[in-house]
C-alpha cells in the first residue's frame, strides 16, 4: 500500500484516470463528507497531521482535475513516471547463429586449376608429391540362397486361449451416486452492515480462502483475519484501511465505497465507545 503522500490524484478521489468531470466532482464530494474535520473517522481514528495532509490533497485533486489545462499536463508527467515492466520470462529460445557454409567449387574452378602451368602449382604449394598406386577394390560377393530347415519332428499347433470369462449379471441396478451440491453465490441484500463476519461469510461462499485473497491483493493474512474478527485495535491507520477494504471488496465483486464506508463508520463508533476515548 503506498502511502498517502505518494498516491496519485486519481487514487487519493478513488477513479479512474479516464474518468468524466461530474464523477471528479462526486467523488471529491464523497470524500470530504467521509473525512470532513469534526467527522467521527477524522475525530476518532485519524491524527491532525494525517488528516491536514488528507485534506490538502483533496484539494489538490480537485483544483487539478477539474481544469481541462492541468489535467492535461498533470497526466502527461505521470505517464512520463510510468516505467514499462520488465518481462517476467526468459526469451523462449535462444538466438540462431548462422553457421558459415563454405560454398562448393564449380567444374570450372576445377578445370582453371588443371591448367595451371606446373611451375606456379609447384610454386605455390610446394614440390607436388608422389601419386599413390592405385587400391584394388575387392569383388562384392554373391549372398548364399537360404536353404529349408529340415525337422526331426512335427511341431503341434499352439494351445488356443479360452474365451474371457463374462462378469455375472447384476440381478439389481445399482443406483447412481449424486454428486456434491455446488455452493452458490450468497446474495447481498441492500443496506447491509459491512462487518468482518459479513466478508468472512461472503468470501467462504464464494470459495475464496484467505491465502488467495492475500496473493491477489498483495495483503498479509495477519491483516485480513483481524478485519473478519472485526479487532480494530490491531488495524492499521484508516487512510491504509480504506486501501485494503476496497482490495478486499474487488476480489469479492462487492461495491468497494461501501464496504470501507460501512466498515469505517463501524470502526469509529466502536472506537468511539470504548474505554479511554478522546472526547
Amino acid at each position: 500500500m503506498k502511502p498517502l503522500a505518494q498516491q496519485s490524484l486519481y487514487e487519493i478521489l478513488e477513479v479512474a484516470p479516464d474518468s468524466s468531470v461530474g464523477e471528479i466532482e462526486a467523488a471529491y464530494a464523497r470524500a470530504r463528507e467521509t473525512y470532513a474535520p469534526g467527522s467521527i473517522v477524522t475525530y476518532t481514528l485519524m491524527s491532525p497531521e494525517d488528516a491536514e495532509l488528507l485534506a490538502a490533497r483533496l484539494d489538490e485533486a480537485r483544483t487539478t482535475l477539474l481544469d481541462p489545462a492541468a489535467r492535461a499536463a498533470y497526466d502527461s508527467r505521470l505517464g512520463s513516471q510510468e516505467e514499462p515492466a520488465p518481462s517476467p520470462w526468459p526469451p523462449a529460445f535462444p538466438p540462431v547463429i548462422p553457421a558459415l557454409v563454405l560454398a562448393p567449387s564449380s567444374p570450372d574452378d576445377e578445370d582453371d586449376e588443371d591448367d595451371a602451368p606446373a611451375g606456379d602449382a609447384v610454386g605455390r604449394d610446394g614440390p607436388a608429391p608422389a601419386e599413390a598406386p592405385p587400391v584394388a577394390r575387392p569383388e562384392p560377393m554373391a549372398r548364399p540362397t537360404p536353404l529349408p530347415i529340415r525337422l526331426e519332428r512335427e511341431i503341434p499347433a499352439p494351445a488356443r486361449t479360452p474365451p474371457p470369462v463374462r462378469a455375472p449379471i447384476p440381478l439389481h441396478t445399482p443406483v447412481p451416486v449424486a454428486s456434491p451440491p455446488v455452493a452458490r453465490e450468497a446474495a447481498v441484500p441492500d443496506g447491509t452492515a459491512w462487518t468482518g463476519e459479513v466478508l468472512r461469510q461472503l468470501r467462504e461462499a464464494r470459495g475464496i480462502s484467505i491465502q488467495q485473497i492475500s496473493e491477489r491483493t498483495k495483503v498479509t493474512r495477519h491483516h485480513i483475519e483481524n478485519i473478519e474478527a472485526d479487532r480494530y485495535g490491531h488495524l492499521p491507520a484508516p487512510v491504509y484501511l480504506r486501501g485494503i477494504l476496497l482490495g478486499i471488496a474487488r476480489e469479492l465483486r462487492l461495491d468497494g465505497q461501501k464496504v470501507a464506508r460501512s466498515y469505517l463508520e463501524r470502526m469509529a463508533a466502536a472506537a468511539g465507545n470504548a474505554p479511554g476515548a478522546r472526547r
